[in-house]
């Protein structure tokens, strides 16, 4: 037996065609003028058939069930509206793929061209909207506002040529939009605008294909936008091919063309085959343009280079300077990323940096550093100076006078300089050691400073092992009398901890007292002495000391 007898067949039809009328005028209407965003009746003709499949199963098992009478069943009727809403949308979907972009009605009728427009936000020709991303650098995603008007405020700060600095602030999505098209590998053929160039460009790269990528970014360079990749890219293929030599003349015509331009002066530096010719080119590419932050990710690579061949703190603060001038133009404008197209090629040049940065930070605490111990005898004063940098070429030091001349001299045996200085007699009271030493690279360092105490009666602690069986330490004191002779006789009285100065001993001008029983922690000494005739006894003094 069949589904059903015709008549009720015709009867659902019949009943079913004004809905599935209505359907297809207002769901043509509405097609027509979304049209812009897409052709939706194809979707919508692909759901009907999936619909109509499956009131089709459902109408067979109510048949099995109920006989001949399923024509007029909930299922037979949505089988039914599934299949006529699929004829319809068929149809529209081939209709809306043969008709104009923008649809019929709005190609046609200006009031319902604005209402599309409005509701669309389509404010020029669907076509034209469509090629933004191929065909002109003058438009601007929504998403790029900001970078959009941060790339013009620094166009305008480097007096970059108007014409390009418009082109460069409103193609940048356009040229991310080509650039993310790469994946696709499509080559455009006859490119008439940057991102078009630029896309041919890497395609060729990737392919291998050097002579025609390099042609390519030639192409691009007509436009006169000022991001840095294309032209990193292009010195590296020329200077693959042709040597360094010929990438420098190819970008100096470019650079000598566009003077004022950061980035060709960059680029132009990069090729420099000095190490100190490129850092002078940058520093004054960064004096004149200080919120260009890809001329600080070179000069810290720069000092890297530098860092890895001789070490120093002066590199090391450079090299810190001009980090910390990076991420903080890049934290607060962008201003490392917006200068290239390949924002993963920025990124992963930033997480570089970092990590250079990163593994200085141990050593940027401790490098550099200067200190000097400083004992006291009765013939004068002596300072055993500690650098903690390698290489140093030179120490100089003064005693009160902030401008270190004298040097140390040289141990020969180790080409080093003598830390050693001294002795010098100095009256009493208060001084200053002045210190610098000249690095590896002949830089002179920051001159470093170190008060200390000349006293008339002195006396320097050298700590003993602990004593297990008290658990106590003992120590000696190294005392005198500045300016006495050696064989100068004085009677010592001292104590620790208390002014009783309840000990005494005859000495000459250099003499060593034993103490014992001191426990770890912070101690005063109270010391005085008198000549052996007692014509003249000394003030007392009190030296602290650390027992640890």
């Amino acid at each position: 037996m069949s589904l059903g007898s015709i008549a009720p067949l015709r009867k659902a039809f019949t009943q079913a065609a004004r809905p599935i009328a209505v359907i297809g005028a207002v769901g043509g209407f509405i097609g027509d003028i979304i049209q812009p965003l897409g052709n939706f009746a194809v979707w919508i003709a692909g759901l009907s058939l999936v619909i109509a499949i499956g009131a089709l199963v459902w109408v067979i098992v109510l048949r099995r069930r109920a006989g001949e009478e399923i024509w007029d069943t909930l299922a037979a009727g949505l089988f039914v509206l599934a299949v006529g809403s699929f004829v319809v949308f068929a149809a529209w979907s081939i209709i809306f793929a043969v008709g104009p972009e923008r649809g019929y009605l709005a190609s046609n009728i200006e009031p319902i061209a604005q209402v599309q427009a409005q509701l669309l936000g389509l404010q020029k020709d669907v076509t034209e909207i469509k090629q933004t991303t191929q065909v002109t650098a003058t438009r601007v995603a929504q998403q790029s506002d900001v970078q959009v008007a941060q790339a013009t405020k620094q166009a305008e700060a480097f007096s970059i040529q108007s014409a390009a600095a418009t082109a460069q602030a409103k193609g940048f999505a356009d040229l991310q939009t080509q650039f993310a098209a790469l994946q696709k590998g499509t080559l455009i053929d006859n490119p008439t605008t940057p991102q078009e160039w630029y896309s041919n460009a890497r395609l060729y790269q990737l392919q291998g294909d050097t002579a025609k990528a390099i042609k390519a970014y030639e192409g691009y360079f007509q436009y006169g936008l000022d991001f840095v990749d294309p032209y990193l890219e292009y010195g590296d293929l020329v200077k693959a091919t042709d040597g360094i030599v010929r990438a420098r003349e190819r970008i100096n015509v470019y650079y000598n063309a566009r003077r004022d331009s950061p980035t060709l002066d960059l680029v132009s530096a990069r090729l420099l085959d000095n190490a100190s010719d490129r850092l002078a080119r940058y520093s004054a590419l960064a004096a004149r343009a200080p919120q260009f932050g890809p001329v600080y990710y070179e000069l810290g690579a720069e000092y890297n280079r530098a860092l890895g061949a001789a070490p120093t703190s002066d590199l090391m603060k450079k090299q810190t300077d001009a980090y910390n001038a990076l991420f903080k133009i890049e934290q607060d404008a962008q201003g490392y990323t917006r200068y290239f197209i390949d924002k993963g090629l920025a990124e992963k040049n930033l997480a570089d940096a970092q990590r250079m940065f990163d593994a200085y930070a141990n050593a940027r605490g401790v490098m550099g550093k200067v200190d000097a111990l400083v004992y006291q005898y009765n013939d004068g004063m002596m300072f055993i100076v500690s650098v903690s940098e390698t290489g140093v070429k030179k120490l100089l030091f003064e005693l009160d006078n902030p401008k270190p001349a004298r040097a140390t001299g040289m141990i020969t045996a180790t080409g080093t300089p003598n830390m050693s200085i001294g002795k010098i007699p100095l009256p009493v009271g208060k001084h200053t050691l002045y210190l610098q030493y000249i690095d590896a690279n002949d830089t002179p360092s920051q001159v470093f400073e170190k008060e200390f105490l000349v006293r008339q009666v002195f006396a320097t602690f050298q700590q003993q092992p602990l004593d297990f069986s008290t658990n106590t330490f003992s120590g000696a004191f190294l005392t005198g009398v500045t300016g006495a002779k050696f064989e100068d006789l004085f009677t010592y009285r001292w104590s620790v901890d208390s002014d009783a100065l309840d000990q005494s001993k005859l000495g000459g001008g250099m003499f060593s007292i034993e103490v014992k029983g001191l426990t770890a922690g912070d101690h005063v000494l109270y010391l005085q002495a008198a000549t052996q005739d007692g014509s003249k006894t000394y003030e007392m003094e009190k030296i602290p000391f650390v027992v640890k």
